[in-house]
């Protein structure tokens, strides 16, 4: 963006929000809103296409106006001029779609973290995709009006890695789809709770989490809090540095790896553990570059082969790929050492992840048999907290800013974050949604949420909180304009971050295309339309909606589906496939008064879907 000045006087005066700026998609359609600051009192005209718009500036220094029915493309030059001769000329802005990309870290996820799955993708460029990171911002005392950094980011291999890989794929699907320009705002935190992403007016009732918001509001709070939560975990971690200098027993066990340190006896460790093991290298692979794949660990680790660092985590989600050198592989025996530290109990190279050296067509197994040796075992680190799961504190910072901004609607990736108070998370999505509609200035502003998909292994198997926010998360529908995606067979029970964001994304695409631009396309899943208690058997009746009958996404006997009687116990049903109607009976359960399907953390067996393959959501029924 540039100044067009007079020469005989200099600039003071129009300043424009980041979100317009050079490289900005601007939303097409009945009116696009233009909005800054300048000198009150004098008149702003803006100039885009061949439209000419112009409007007064406010007491208060604000201004906007509307641009009608914009013309898809781009690039375009757009020029905002004072009466006072001020001038602003916004270069390279495109005209097309604009979704708020929104949620935690499975929305945040970048392309980075899953370029092994999509190499191809690494290399793609598009300028009619752009992407606009809001940088993390905390602010619990007002809303803010706009952002203090960003800029709008072309689609191309120099910016991909660092473009939200859900965000990203469905914006490439729009923009194949619709042949326009699509803009994507991704504004998002990992870690966060849907209280964090809302407004202080919509939490109206929910006092105990204000009360706690208040307590941060103020810069010194905020660096307050931060202070405090980095000297605990930096107090813990120079304690287990400091204990694990010491001499360690001798000796070294064995232990089978990937797996949970408690196989091998550690139960419930806290500290400081090294894992070894050594391995052949063949010829082809001596002294080359290497990739090391370790799978994720609990919780924080430094990898060395044959004594050298190859690299290091500092906490357990992302996966540890690693690169060795040149150098450092010699022909026959190597061997390589973790740095282990458990922070909570819950120790683990993780299972299912596979371990291995590769170079080239060259491949090393590192799974089976190591060895490993306590440094030190202490008490478990100290429950982190965050400034993310606090109320309106992301809503400030981060949603606010870009309110005025026109947008064709929003793709919401959040929940993990909510399942420890799983049963207030419909209420709150649902205020969110009629909040941000309100504030957005568009009553009919489209919602895609996406449902959490398949995970299970740090959650516990009764009375986990995910079904129940699956649940929540479909219970979204009830308002209109408002679609909800499900992805039970697209998770990873072994890991909170699955990489398959593109069918992920895919899913989100086909509801945009169906609810918000009208297209012929499937993308609701079945739905149980009538369900009738016998003495001894369930029957429910589905509407697939899109007609076809009935049938499994793998093939299989229908599966996840589970009775209770009048003790409220579930257990598991057999069903039997009837058109769209499914029968259910269980010999535990004479008398069935409740039924309930795929509710579980990772539910995978004969998930029911449609003939197009779209899958139902997860469900409870109880007798009326």
């Amino acid at each position: 963006m540039r100044r067009c000045l007079n020469e005989d006087r200099q600039s003071v005066g129009i300043t424009l929000p980041r979100l317009i700026s050079d490289g900005c998609v601007l939303q097409q359609g009945k009116r696009t809103r233009i909005w800054g600051y300048a000198d009150p009192g004098t008149e702003i005209t803006a100039q885009l296409q061949a439209q000419k718009k112009t409007t007064e500036v406010r007491e208060d220094g604000s201004w906007e106006l509307f641009f009608r029915n914009l013309t898809a493309g781009g690039p375009f030059r757009m020029k905002i001029q004072s009466s006072d001769g001020e001038c602003r000329i916004v270069s390279d802005v495109y005209v097309g779609e604009v979704w708020v990309c929104s949620g935690q870290s499975n929305m945040e996820l970048p392309m980075q973290r899953v370029k092994d799955r999509y190499p191809e993708e690494m290399d793609r460029s598009n300028q009619y995709v752009r992407m606009f990171k809001v940088a993390e911002r905390y602010d619990f005392e007002m809303p803010q009006k706009d952002y203090t950094s960003g800029e709008w980011k072309e689609r191309t291999p120099e910016n991909i890695s660092e473009f939200s890989a859900a965000a990203c794929f469905f914006g490439q699907y729009l923009q194949e789809d619709r042949k326009v320009p699509v803009g994507l705002l991704d504004i998002s935190k990992g870690g966060s709770r849907i209280e964090a992403w809302m407004s202080r007016g919509s939490l109206e009732g929910y006092t105990e989490l204000l009360e706690e918001a208040d307590k941060y509001r103020g810069e010194k709070a905020v660096q307050e809090f931060v202070q405090r939560q980095d000297k605990a975990m930096s107090d813990w971690l120079s304690c287990v540095e400091a204990a694990s200098q010491e001499k360690p027993a001798k000796g070294w066990k064995d232990i089978m790896l990937p797996g949970w340190l408690d196989s091998a006896g550690l139960c419930d460790f806290a500290g400081c553990v090294w894992l070894r093991r050594t391995f052949m290298v063949p010829h082809q692979m001596a002294g080359r570059q290497a990739s090391l794949w370790l799978g994720t660990m609990n919780d924080s680790d430094r990898t060395y082969i044959n004594g050298e660092l190859a690299g290091e985590t500092g906490y357990q989600y992302p996966p540890r790929k690693y690169t060795v050198p040149e150098g450092i592989l010699r022909e026959g025996e190597n061997e390589i050492c973790i740095r282990l530290i458990c922070n909570s109990g819950q120790g683990r190279v993780t299972p299912g992840k596979e371990l291995f050296l590769a170079a080239g067509e060259s491949r090393v197994d590192l799974s089976g048999r190591w060895q490993y040796q306590v440094r030190c075992s202490c008490e478990k680190a100290p429950e982190m907290d965050f400034l993310c799961r606090k109320a309106s504190g992301l809503y400030n910072g981060m949603i606010s800013p870009s309110q005025k901004y026109t947008v064709r609607g929003v793709l919401w990736y959040q929940g993990e974050s909510n399942d420890r108070r799983p049963d207030d998370y419909e209420d709150l999505l649902q205020r969110m949604i009629l909040s941000w509609r309100k504030e957005w200035d568009q009553d009919a502003l489209p919602f895609i949420v996406i449902q959490l998909p398949g995970f299970s292994i740090d959650l516990p198997e009764e009375n986990s909180g995910w079904p129940k926010i699956r649940q929540a998360q479909k219970g979204a529908e009830c308002l209109p304009d408002t679609a909800v995606t499900v992805n039970l067979d697209l998770g990873e029970d072994n890991d909170l971050h699955p990489q398959d964001k593109r069918e992920i994304a895919q899913r989100a695409a086909l509801a945009a295309r169906g609810m918000v631009y009208g297209e012929d396309v499937p993308y609701r899943g079945p739905v149980p339309v009538s369900c009738t208690f016998e003495k001894g058997n369930v029957s429910i009746v589905f509407d697939t909606i899109y007609g076809g009958l009935l049938k499994t996404a793998d093939g299989q006997v229908p599966g996840e589906f589970c009775l209770a009687g009048r003790d409220g116990k579930f257990y598991p049903a057999e069903c039997e496939l009837q058109g769209n109607r499914v029968v259910l009976r269980s010999e535990a359960v004479a008398e069935p008064q409740a039924v309930r399907y795929a509710w579980g953390n990772a539910p995978r067996r004969g998930l029911l879907c449609s003939g197009q393959g779209l899958l139902a959501a997860p469900f409870k029924i109880g007798r009326d």
